[in-house]
């Protein structure tokens, strides 16, 4: 039996705005004011050499202009010691005429630590001021180029719990952002799904299905977020329809003696859905029919599974120690690598752009290998972190390959954030106050702007990526 709750989002036709971007929208300075007005105050009166403070060029530059620079800023000068809101300008006691170009860059320097750099300053930037996603290193490896992350210190803001309105009664066991819309769900042992709507200030949730005969241990968003699929220890599993509010249950893979099927991972093009069988067993269903189409093997037995972005290559890790890389167009295993000094590596993750390859462990250490891992049988690791000590549960990099996220559910507040270029873990977060508990599932949203975490006491805790402009 299943019995199913949805709650109906708001009519208003306004959309919600969080309260950090009414705050940001405060710190913007308004349109037509000038830059000495933005910073120093609207009663601000320059002595300009030479001059008029009617006829001055600085005076004339309003905020909202996106190219810095005037040629005629080279023959102005500023007396920068002449009032107290000027002498702020100042880098040491001593300073008192200033050219107009050096006075509008101080001016500038000046906005950006109040109101911080607006975006319009940005249309005259040159790519040179970008870095790549990940591990650039000695082979080049270039992501799509992005504004650039600090390396030591992440800005981390926790906002209001993802499931706030519907906590689960028992650890949540995977949660994941829909690909499209501001949107998650959550999944336990408690038999629900629960969908939430992520606007910051309440995440209401959209719609709750029970599950009278599956605890979930696995989920998945597939068919660009049109449908769910759920698994656990049973011989069955359900498919969700969002779009209808069906539920539709798969009895069993035909031609499978599989009795659990808890370790389930959904291809990106959302053809296959693979669950982890007998024997290093892969058994591939159909996106579509949800039937067994095949199956692959590989040595020793299977703990993870993860996917090229583009769904045509496979990663599987195991017991051995061995990740394979297969073909799925060709349905075989077109190479193997060993993982070092793994025995069982139990998380795999891949930042597709790149090739690299993270590699996590049952001794806790994660191994960040490029894409040379796809060529050679022993590659050597650019980086081994060592910073957690306890089985890795999973690692996953952030959209933009920018960071990396490892964690393990054996250890209380066990979860590292990674500066991927640098190979450094950021000192700043998790703090001792970080209220992470058992980490047990973590995702990024489709942009990076958020990083949600599942934990052993039913929360999805939610944190904001400051860095990050978008959902």
């Amino acid at each position: 039996m299943l019995r199913r709750k949805s709650l109906k989002a708001s009519n208003n036709t306004e959309q919600t705005v969080s309260k950090q971007d009414r705050k940001r929208k405060r710190r913007e300075a308004p349109q037509g004011v000038t830059l000495e007005q933005a910073v120093l105050g609207k009663s601000v009166n320059l002595l300009v050499e030479g001059r008029s403070e009617e006829h001055s060029k600085v005076a004339e530059k309003t905020v909202e202009q996106a190219v810095w620079n005037d040629d005629d800023d080279t023959e102005l000068r500023v007396d920068v010691s002449s009032t107290a809101r000027l002498r702020k300008l100042r880098k040491n006691e001593t300073e008192s005429d200033l050219t107009g170009e050096d006075y509008s860059k101080r001016l500038r320097t000046q906005f950006e630590k109040i109101h911080g750099r607006p975006a319009w300053a940005d249309k005259e930037r040159n790519d040179d001021d970008t870095e790549p996603g990940i591990l650039a290193l000695s082979r080049n490896l270039i992501a799509k180029s992005i504004k650039k992350l600090p390396t030591k210190r992440l800005e981390v803001l926790r906002v209001r719990d993802a499931n706030v309105m519907g906590p689960s009664q028992a650890t949540v066991n995977s949660v994941q952002f829909h690909p499209t819309a501001p949107a998650l769900f959550t999944v336990g042992m408690d038999k629900k799904l629960r969908i939430f709507q992520i606007d910051e200030e309440k995440n209401p949730m959209l719609q709750s299905v029970h599950f009278d005969d599956l605890p979930i241990i696995s989920a998945g968003f597939m068919n660009q977020g049109n449908e769910i699929i759920l698994s656990g220890r049973r011989k069955y599993f359900y498919s969700y329809d969002l779009q209808e509010g069906k539920v539709r249950k798969i009895h069993e893979l035909q031609g499978r003696k599989e009795k659990s099927l808890e370790k389930m991972f959904i291809s990106p093009d959302s053809k296959y859905i693979v669950f982890t069988g007998y024997d290093g067993s892969l058994v591939l269903a159909s996106g579509k029919t949800k039937q067994n189409v095949g199956c692959l093997k590989m040595s020793g037995s299977v703990n993870t599974v993860c996917f090229h972005k583009d769904g045509n290559q496979m990663i599987t890790a195991g017991s051995l120690g061995k990740i394979h890389i297969w073909d799925l167009r060709m349905r075989k295993c077109m190479h193997a690598f060993t993982d070092e000094g793994s025995t069982s590596t139990t998380a795999v993750t891949i930042f597709s752009q790149t090739g690299a390859v993270a590699c996590g462990s049952t001794n806790g250490v994660v191994n960040l290998y490029d894409s040379s891992c796809f060529r050679e049988e022993f590659p050597k690791p650019q980086k081994a972190f060592m910073n957690l000590t306890t089985n890795i549960r999973n690692v996953s990099f952030h959209p933009s390959g920018q960071m990396m996220v490892m964690y393990s559910r054996v250890k209380k507040d066990a979860l590292r954030m990674v500066h991927t270029s640098s190979m450094s873990v950021f000192e700043n977060w998790p703090t001792s106050g970080s209220p992470l508990n058992y980490v047990n599932c973590v995702d990024f949203s489709p942009s990076g702007g958020y990083l949600a975490v599942g934990n052993d006491k039913g929360k999805a805790l939610l944190y904001r990526l400051s860095h990050y402009s978008q959902l």
